[in-house]
C-alpha cells in the first residue's frame, strides 16, 4: 500500500518541491534529512545514523539537525569538516532521536520536527518507527538573521499559524531547538554544528562525575 504524504513526510523529511530541490542544490546547501538504520557487528546491535547538515545563502537555508527526546541537546559521534560550507557537518549514532529540520526562503519558513526510534523483532532486523511531533508552514519572521539582524541569531525564531488563521507553535521542550535551527537556515557559508554538541572525554566526564 502507497505511504501517505503525511506518513512520508514524517520518515524521510520536509517534502521540498523537485524546483526548488534543484535551486538549493545550485547554492551548494547539501542537507541529509535522511535518518537510516545501521549494524554495529562488534556490539552485536542495531542503531540509527544520521547526520548534522545544511546551511544557508542569502536567499535561502536548509538545516537539519537532532537531540534527545526531552529537549535537551545530543552528543555527536565525530565531527565533520569540509572544504566547501553548508554540508555536512557531524555523524550521529543512537537507538533514538529528535530530527530538526527546517528550510527558510528569504522570510518564509517551513519546520518539521520528529521522532525516530527502533522497534527490536529478537534476532531479526529491526523496524524505524517515526512519530510526528510538529509540522509549520509558511511561518514568517520579518528579521533579516542572515544580514542586518545577524545580532539576533539565537534570539528569534518564526511565527507559524493554523489554516484558520490562529497562531500555532511546537511544545515548549523544543523551543532551543527551533531558535537554534532559525540560527542555523540563517547561518551563511555554516561550517560548524547548530545543535548537536562534542562527545564528552574521559576527561570530561571524570570532572563531572559521569560513571563509565
Amino acid at each position: 500500500m502507497q505511504e501517505s504524504r503525511l506518513t512520508t513526510l514524517t520518515r524521510r523529511g520536509l517534502m521540498i518541491p523537485a524546483e526548488v530541490r534543484e535551486e538549493i542544490r545550485r547554492t551548494g546547501i547539501r542537507c541529509r534529512a535522511s535518518v537510516e538504520i545501521v549494524h554495529q557487528d562488534r556490539a552485536s546491535r542495531w542503531r540509527l545514523r544520521a547526520e548534522e547538515s545544511g546551511g544557508a545563502v542569502a536567499l535561502l537555508g536548509h538545516y537539519v539537525g537532532f537531540l534527545k527526546t526531552d529537549g535537551t541537546a545530543m552528543s555527536w559521534l565525530h565531527r565533520v569538516q569540509n572544504l566547501l560550507p553548508n554540508g555536512t557537518h557531524a555523524v550521529l549514532i543512537e537507538s533514538e532521536l529528535v530530527r530538526v529540520e527546517m528550510f527558510r526562503y528569504e522570510q518564509t519558513y517551513d519546520l518539521l520536527i520528529t521522532r525516530h526510534w527502533l522497534e527490536e523483532k529478537s534476532e531479526r532486523r529491526p523496524t524505524l518507527r517515526s512519530e510526528l511531533l510538529y509540522l509549520g508552514r509558511k511561518g514568517t519572521l520579518a528579521t533579516e538573521l542572515w544580514g542586518r539582524d545577524a545580532a539576533f541569531r539565537g534570539g528569534a525564531q518564526p511565527t507559524f499559524y493554523t489554516r484558520s488563521g490562529e497562531k500555532s507553535a511546537p511544545n515548549s521542550i523544543w523551543t532551543d531547538a527551533v531558535l537554534r535551527a532559525t540560527e542555523a537556515v540563517c547561518c551563511v557559508g555554516c561550517k560548524h554544528c547548530h545543535l548537536l554538541e562534542p562527545r564528552l572525554t574521559v576527561g570530561d566526564e571524570e570532572s563531572v562525575g559521569v560513571v563509565a
